[in-house]
C-alpha cells in the first residue's frame, strides 16, 4: 500500500497541513517549551528509524573541525525560533500564526539583497511582495485577545532566517541534523523548567500525545513527499500542491478547531498561494 504515491501524497499534505494543528491542541496544556521538547523528542526518536544507534555515534566521533560548533548554533538557532512561533501560536489563532514560517524564505531574499548589493529580478520581487503582504493580511485582518502575539511571531522569522542563513554558510550533514535535535531537546528542557506555566497541573497524557503528533508530523511529512515524487510521473505538480500546505492549514483549522477567518484572512492566503503559482511557473515553464 505505500508504494501508492497517492497515498503518500495524501499523507504528506496531511502532516504537513496538520502539524500547527497537533501543535495547537498541545498548547491548550503545555507552554511553548514543553511542546518543542515533546516534539523534538519524537522527532529524534523517529530518526533513528533510519538511522542506527551505531552508524550515529561512529559518524559522531568522525566529526569535522567545526561541527560540533555549527550542531550547536544551529540548533539553537532553531530551538529559539520555534519556541517563539509555538509561544505566538498559544496567543493567537492557528490561520494567523502558521503563516509566518513563510515570511522566513522572504527574509532570507531580503538579507540577500543587501549582502550582494545586487538589483535582483523584478519577478522574484514581486513574489516575495506578495507573500510578505498575504502573511501580514492573515496575520492582522483578525482581532486577537492578546495584543502582543506578533512579537514571538516575528522573533521566531528572525532566528529561523537566521538559521537558515549559517546552513547555508555551513552545512551540515544528514546525521549531524539528527545529533541536532538533541541540542534543540536539551534547550526545550532547560526552557521548560525556567517558563513559568499556571497551567501546569492540567498537564494530561491528551496533550503531550498531540505534542507527540505535531513531531511525527513534522518528520514524516517531508518523507511520504519524496517517496510519493519518487515514484509518481507529476511531481512537478505533486510539489506545487504540496507547497500549497497553508490552504490545507486553514481547512483542518477551521474544520477541527473552529477557527474563523475574515475576508482579509482570505484575501491573504490567495496572495500566497498566487505568489507560489507564479513562482512555480517561473521555475518550470519560463
Amino acid at each position: 500500500m505505500l508504494d501508492n504515491w497517492i497515498i503518500m501524497f495524501i499523507l504528506a499534505i496531511f502532516f504537513a497541513s496538520m502539524t500547527a494543528v497537533f501543535a495547537r491542541t498541545a498548547l491548550f496544556g503545555l507552554s511553548g517549551p514543553q511542546t518543542l521538547l515533546t516534539a523534538s523528542a519524537s522527532v529524534l526518536v523517529l530518526s533513528f528509524t533510519t538511522l542506527s544507534f551505531s552508524g550515529f555515534f561512529k559518524s559522531a566521533k568522525a566529526f569535522g573541525k567545526g561541527s560540533i560548533e555549527d550542531i550547536l548554533i544551529e540548533g539553537a538557532l532553531l530551538a529559539a525560533g520555534f519556541v517563539c512561533l509555538l509561544i505566538a501560536l498559544g496567543m493567537a489563532e492557528t490561520i494567523s500564526t502558521a503563516c509566518f514560517y513563510l515570511l522566513v524564505p522572504v527574509a532570507v531574499f531580503v538579507v540577500n539583497i543587501f549582502l550582494s548589493k545586487k538589483i535582483p529580478q523584478p519577478a522574484p520581487i514581486v513574489i516575495n511582495v506578495m507573500t510578505l503582504t498575504g502573511v501580514l493580511a492573515m496575520g492582522f485582518s483578525i482581532k486577537h485577545k492578546k495584543g502582543l502575539w506578533w512579537l514571538p511571531a516575528f522573533l521566531s522569522v528572525a532566528f529561523l532566517t537566521a538559521e537558515r542563513i549559517y546552513a547555508k554558510a555551513n552545512p551540515i550533514g544528514r546525521l549531524e541534523r539528527v545529533a541536532e535535535y538533541f541540542v534543540i531537546a536539551l534547550i526545550a528542557l532547560v526552557l521548560s523548567f525556567v517558563v513559568r506555566h499556571k497551567d501546569l497541573k492540567k498537564i494530561t497524557a491528551y496533550h503531550v500525545l498531540f505534542a507527540i503528533f505535531t513531531g511525527i508530523a513534522f518528520y514524516y511529512g517531508p518523507i511520504c513527499l519524496h517517496r510519493a515524487l519518487a515514484i509518481s510521473s507529476f511531481d512537478l505538480w505533486l510539489s506545487l500542491i504540496y507547497n500549497l500546505w497553508l490552504v490545507f492549514t486553514v481547512a483542518f483549522s477551521r474544520l477541527f478547531l473552529r477557527e474563523k477567518g475574515s475576508a482579509g484572512t482570505y484575501a491573504g492566503l490567495g496572495l500566497i498561494a498566487g505568489a507560489e503559482v507564479i513562482s512555480f511557473v517561473l521555475q518550470n515553464f519560463i
